[in-house]
Formats: structure tokens, sequence, C-alpha cells
């Protein structure tokens, strides 16, 4: 649904894209992580019109555009990081002002108010003034604002920064939700159990280029690895070499414990304990998260 290719960006001379290549196929939710200062949010500002790229080029539904375009605009929504919105007014009546300002037919403006407060759960608070709102609510209602002219793909700039663990739960069920309806999703975030969670697909952005690329299930193969702990009679370090070789596994003693790490370690659980079950005194296993396989890279990436 929309590509770049070769994007680039500078600010006096110093690169903070370089050279970034992705696809976001129609109904995706694709997820951006990287640490501060990596060029997530330039690439978000760039993809919805705020500044130009320096060079490169980008494609929506096979089309060249300049995401300055109005036509375009009116085809995505944007939910930044710091909610915008006009605190003395009510929750109804920002919907109803972006509605306007989108140019929705009078007639409709009312009613998609009202099912975008139902839908994020803000009915009961539609009258009261945003700026009365916590900080959970107003992120909801920026998501509602976001989608108020029911655009074909959505940004979403780290929504769930600063935001308690039960309000970011309430704001990933509404982008579940929002993902299974079919709309396109591209978001940031430096939550790693959230990027798990909600993409199908993420890019890893480093110093303003897209080192890796996959399900985070890929991510977690090609950087991490699981860790099977081990408490055994007599360790035997030829058994170990001998099991763990084909397995393409490997083994090292840690405070009297035999560590075997590697790729999907629990598949081989099975035959780990069929030929060392005699010695196993006691068995560990943990599975590599999202963030164990980032800050492995990052720690790679840094040296």
């Amino acid at each position: 649904m929309i590509s770049v290719e070769n994007l680039c960006k500078e600010f006096n001379g110093i690169k903070a894209l370089d050279r970034v290549t992705l696809k976001i196929e129609k109904g995706e939710a694709f997820g951006l992580i990287g640490p501060n200062g990596a060029g997530k949010t330039t690439l978000v500002r760039i993809l919805t019109g705020q500044i130009a790229a320096s060079s490169g080029e980008i494609r929506f539904e096979g089309a060249a555009i300049d995401p300055r375009e109005r036509s375009y605009r009116l085809r995505i929504g944007l939910v930044p990081q710091e909610a915008a919105f006009y605190g003395r007014l009510s929750a109804r009546e920002n919907l109803e002002l972006i509605g306007s300002l989108y140019g929705m037919p009078r007639s409709s403006i009312s009613d998609k108010a009202g099912e975008l407060l139902d839908w994020s759960g803000l009915m009961p608070h539609a009258e009261r003034q945003v700026r009365l709102f916590s900080k959970g609510m107003q992120q909801r209602l920026s998501l509602a604002m976001g989608l108020m002219h029911q655009p074909d793909f959505l940004y979403l700039d780290e929504p769930t920064s600063g935001l308690d663990p039960e309000a970011r739960i309430s704001l990933w069920d509404l982008i579940l939700r929002l993902s299974a309806q079919g709309t396109a999703i591209m978001m940031t975030t430096h939550n790693m159990e959230e990027a798990d969670h909600l993409f199908g697909r993420l890019a890893v952005l480093v110093d303003g280029a897209i080192r890796e690329e996959g399900t985070p299930e890929d991510i977690k193969a090609l950087l991490g690895s699981d860790r099977l702990e081990l408490k055994l009679r007599l360790p035997d370090a030829e058994v170990l070499d001998r099991l763990c070789g084909p397995l393409d596994l490997t083994w090292t003693m840690e405070d009297e414990r035999v560590v075997i790490t590697g790729n999907r370690v629990s598949e081989r659980i099975p035959q780990i304990v069929m030929t060392l079950g005699p010695d196993i005194l006691n068995l560990q296993y943990r599975e590599v998260t999202l963030e164990d396989a980032f800050l492995r890279f990052m720690g790679q990436v840094r040296r």
C-alpha cells in the first residue's frame, strides 16, 4: 500500500535517515523500533507530509507521491506522541472540529463522532472538557481524532509513551481492533513487549538506517537465543558436545549449572531430556524476548 525506497533526510549536513527502504501492505500492522535518535519520528514526519525528504521515493498504492499533497493526506491519519487537542473543548467537540477541518459532510460528522466515542469507550465522558481527562483518556481521544475522517492508513508515533499499564493495555486493545478491521498501521515504539504483541512485522531502525526487518519471531530468532538452565548430577563435557553440536546449540557452565542456548530451544527439550534425563536434578527454560534480542543487537552495534 505504501513503500519508500532509498529515503534520506539531512539536517544541516547531519544524516537523520540513510537510504531507508520498506513496504507496508494494506491492512498490515507494522512496527518501527529503535533507540532514541534513530530517526523514527523523522520518518513519520516525512510520511505524514510535515517535512520533506532530502531524496528518495515514496509510493502510495503504486503511484509516486509527495506526502504533502492534500489528496494523500486525506487518506491517512496521524496519532502524535503528544496528544493534540483543544483542552477547553469537550471530547465530542474535538471530534466534530476535526471532521469539519477534513471537509466531512455536516450530516455525517455527528454520527461518526458518536461512533468513535463508543468505540474508544469515551461516550460517558463525551461532554467533559478534555483538559480534565487522564493521559490515557486523552490518548484514546487522540486515536479517535486520527480516525475521524476514516483514513486507509494510520501513523502512530509512540502513542503509549508515559501511560500506566492499564491505560496502555486499553490502547493496545483499540489498536488491535483497528488492525483487525483492515486499517493499515505504522507505529513507532520503545516498548518491546508492545512490539511483540501488536505487530505482524517490524523493522529495527538504528542511526537512520534499517538494520533488520521481519516478524517478531524472525527478529528474535536472528538476534537472540532461548535459554535452558540445567542442574546435573555430573556434567559431562563430551556428552554435552555430542548433544548440542548436531542441534546447533551451545552450552556453557554458569554457577555450577549447564546453560544451553540457541534458537527454538523449546523444540529440542524432549531430545535434551531423553539424553540427559537420569542426570537432571533441575530444569528451567526461558524463551528469548524481543527486548532480549534488541538489547543484544544494540550491544553488537555499539561495539
